[in-house]
């Protein structure tokens, strides 16, 4: 019959391991219990269980871990109880073995942490539920409406990771949160997800009082991917801020829709040279679909429009240009001339 655990690949050193946990020497002790959680063996369970009541906090904290190490869920009360450990270290690490161990039991001590611990036992807390993915679902959205805007916001950054579209519709709401750090997080996290129940909400939010919202918004709706949101991102890149109008011409390239050309092509006069150049990137993204608009743009009266259609050009190399950028050399601008010259040297590669 088949031995239900495994045995340690070394008796001798696994018993010496045990002994060295009661050793005077801390240090000793310390990488004994290091050594019990790398055999991973649930024998070690009760005598590292023992340990996280040493004298010395970086043995508990050794102890903590390699607990978490044997992913046992006998381990998960002892764990909680060294939530309360003096030493912060060794909380952190019991609340980083807890969520190893992927037990539906630890999410309520886990959120109670997130909602009442410090800074780092916050921080710990975050990873550990992320760890836990759907099974924390329900609870965290509980807590999006929370007082305190930080419980809030860890809450959407761990609903983010746990990958669950049961968290779509509640991270939607969270879009019109009062404090401005909930709702970007919001829009990173539906970002993350990718469910296209979001697009809506974010274009509404690419209309959000704060600027770094917006920009995230853009973002979002360029990694979605639905071409719905084309004429709100048109409207974007005569945003205010210039990180909006990137953000709007880095998202019409990532929908490669053709009909996006036009109005990249405008923002070549933007004022702002990174958006110019996110402009001539998202064009090249769109590819040979843009081309013919980008040779009219050869001809434009604004010489950052013609040096930039020059450039896109000879980046997506179709010869049907060559012509165009040619007669481009003769150009008055000097800018544009090299432009041209570059783009030129580019089809021929």
């Amino acid at each position: 019959m088949a031995r239900n655990r495994k045995e340690p690949k070394d008796q001798v050193a696994f018993e010496r391991l045990l002994d060295w946990l009661h050793s005077p020497d801390w240090e000793k002790r310390f990488r004994a219990a290091e050594g019990l959680g790398k055999t991973k063996d649930p024998r070690a369970i009760k005598p590292l269980t023992e340990v996280l009541a040493d004298t010395d906090e970086y043995v508990r904290e050794s102890a903590a871990w390699a607990l978490g190490e044997i992913r046992d869920k006998r381990v998960l009360e002892p764990l909680i109880r060294a939530f309360d450990d003096e030493d912060k270290f060794v909380r952190e690490g019991a609340v980083g073995a807890v969520g190893k161990l992927k037990d539906a039991r630890s999410v309520e001590p886990l959120v109670r942490v997130l909602r009442e611990g410090d800074e780092s036992m916050r921080r710990a807390a975050e990873g550990a539920l992320a760890d836990l993915g759907a099974t924390a679902t329900e609870a965290l959205t509980g807590l999006l409406e929370d007082e305190d805007w930080d419980v809030r916001w860890r809450a959407v950054r761990v609903l983010a990771e746990g990958k669950d579209n049961n968290a779509v519709e509640p991270l939607i709401r969270a879009l019109k949160d009062e404090n401005k750090y909930v709702r970007e997080a919001a829009v990173l996290a539906l970002a993350e997800l990718k469910d296209n129940r979001a697009v809506g909400p974010l274009i509404e939010a690419l209309d959000d009082e704060n600027k770094y919202v917006r920009e995230e918004a853009t973002n979002a709706l360029g990694e979605l991917g639905d071409t719905s949101a084309l004429e709100a991102l048109y409207k974007a890149l005569s945003d205010k801020d210039w990180g909006v109008r990137w953000g709007a011409a880095n998202a019409l390239g990532e929908l490669k829709d053709k009909r996006a050309v036009e109005y990249l092509i405008r923002s070549f006069k933007d004022e702002v040279r990174y958006v110019r150049e996110g402009a001539a990137e998202a064009c090249q993204r769109i590819g040979k679909p843009g081309v013919n608009l980008l040779i009219e743009g050869l001809k434009d009266s604004d010489r950052n429009v013609r040096r930039w259609c020059a450039w896109t050009l000879g980046k997506i190399r179709d010869q049907k240009a060559a012509r165009h950028l040619i007669m481009a050399l003769q150009d008055e601008d000097g800018g544009v001339q090299f432009a041209a010259e570059v783009a030129l040297s580019e089809l021929e590669e």
